[in-house]
């Protein structure tokens, strides 16, 4: 049983004058464990298409199956639950809480988990030291860099240690280094701590950190196929 299987997928939106396809019959299947960068170019559909992976938005026709469950047969309860705690979700905007703490921000999703309350300040901890911040948890996050604010994002989508990690362009504001150490961090999460990660971007270089590039033009897929060179992580963005 693949983690991810779809199957003629299809997306429109629905305007009082003109109705917009956005994704058009779209099939493949994401294994548990695998990173996989979903590419093409603004406009595409893949945000769209991490939207409905996400549980964020309902697709159209077709099927979509998490975990072997379509999505159809899942409560309002189920989605919600899903999203917290077999999902996190890294976007491009960071979506932090500027005058909030790193550690704050990090914790915020523990609010609505499985983990204890005892447990919450020990799980923050140790997610904020794979990213490699412990030495800015009581920073407010305005204060921070944007490479570091990303990585903020990311210790907050793996603190209730989800199945899945989708990344929504997350190096769209950064400069190549700061994004070059982003994707490195991402890559390691997959590589040493085996978490499925699914990339949405527009830039080549940043869908070779992935093991499988899924290209989508105009709602459609233009080709799946594993990536022979990816870009080789570096050891230091994990401790």
């Amino acid at each position: 049983m693949s983690l991810f299987e779809v199957s003629n997928l299809e997306k429109t939106y629905f305007g009082e004058i003109t109705d917009t396809k956005v994704l058009r019959g779209l099939t493949f299947k994401i294994e548990k464990g695998e990173f996989v960068s979903i590419m093409g170019p603004s406009g595409s559909g893949k945000s769209t298409l991490l939207h409905i992976l996400g549980f964020l938005s309902d697709h159209t026709s077709g099927e979509y199956r998490f975990n072997g469950k379509r999505y159809e047969e899942h409560t309002d309860t189920e989605v919600a639950k899903v999203r917290n705690s077999e999902m996190g979700f890294v976007f491009q905007s960071f979506n932090l809480l500027p005058r909030q703490t790193v550690f704050e921000n990090v914790q915020l999703p523990l609010m609505y988990s499985k983990f204890p309350e005892h447990e919450w300040e020990q799980r923050v901890k140790e997610v904020v030291e794979i990213v490699d911040l412990s030495h800015r948890l009581e920073f407010e996050t305005y204060k921070l860099s944007g490479g570091e604010k990303q990585r903020v994002a990311i210790a907050r989508a793996l603190v209730n240690n989800p199945d899945v990690i989708f990344a929504d362009e997350p190096t769209g504001n950064l400069d190549s280094k700061s994004g070059q150490a982003v994707m490195q961090t991402l890559q390691q999460l997959h590589d040493e701590l085996g978490h499925t990660v699914i990339l949405i971007t527009h830039e080549t270089k940043t869908a070779e950190y992935a093991d499988r590039m899924i290209r989508i033009v105009d709602g459609v897929i233009e080709s799946d196929e594993k990536i022979a060179n990816r870009r080789e992580a570096k050891s230091e963005f994990i401790k």
